[in-house]
């Protein structure tokens, strides 16, 4: 979980939304080319990581939500400073398939016909992704129809991996950066169908490395942090 520094590095831990996993241990990994630190990562739902920080079972210096909701969960508790939160990037949902799947969809409705047997999606209760995709499904009005086809996993990465693994009757919504090279997109999720996808850090009040935290912090804000982001698939206007 953590790369390897010097004995005496300062040392740092992120409570970072999983489908920013990997683009945030590459700009930890261009920082350390820098900074002499130990980065720790902790990989989950937003959801489960709000809670856990919050009753006090995770311990981090930083926090990523892949949604307003859990950012906002941890400002009402009082981890986080409104003042200090940020929303660097946004992402957007794609329906996949296993990359040699023949499964084609023309349209948002194909969903509930019967060549898509399972739908798998987050867990909306703390997967933001999943959240999404239900709010999707239920503002086009398909979620009834479709919703004995749903199975829920409890994190992105999960899901791809069960999604590549699976029938040619199986799809997932996810979002779009977490495709694999064992994956491919069918149909462009139509982002007026659920609220804008925004992921929002912020360090945490709490955290006992408050300058190294901020340092950090303000590079992965910044340019070079944001173009790693770039690089990986995520929307960098806002």
């Amino acid at each position: 979980m953590a790369a390897t520094f010097p004995g005496n590095a300062a040392e740092i831990t992120l409570a970072v939304a999983n489908s920013t996993c990997s683009a945030i241990k590459a700009v930890g990994a261009r920082y350390i080319e820098t900074h002499d630190i130990k980065i720790n990562y902790l990989c989950k739902s937003s959801g489960l990581l709000a809670k856990g920080i919050r009753g006090g079972a995770i311990k981090a210096d930083i926090y990523i939500s892949a949604s307003r909701r859990w950012m906002e969960y941890m400002t009402k508790g009082g981890l986080v400073a409104a003042d200090k939160v940020v929303s660097p990037w946004g992402n957007r949902l794609v329906v996949g398939a296993p990359a040699g799947s023949p499964l084609k969809l023309e349209a948002w409705n194909d969903l509930n016909t019967d060549r898509v047997k399972t739908i798998l999606i987050g867990d909306p209760g703390t997967a933001p992704f999943g959240r999404y995709a239900k709010e999707a499904l239920q503002r086009t009005g398909i979620w009834e129809q479709i919703k004995q086809k749903i199975t829920t996993t409890r994190h992105i990465t999960l899901l791809a991996d069960r999604l590549a693994q699976s029938d040619n009757r199986t799809v997932g919504i996810l979002f779009s950066t977490n495709l694999t090279d064992r994956l491919r997109s069918l149909y462009a999720v139509d982002p007026t169908w659920h609220p804008e996808i925004r992921y929002y850090m912020a360090p945490l009040g709490a955290s006992e490395t408050g300058a190294e935290a901020s340092r950090f912090f303000e590079f992965v804000n910044g340019d070079a942090g944001r173009e790693v982001f770039r690089s990986a698939g995520f929307d960098v206007s806002g």
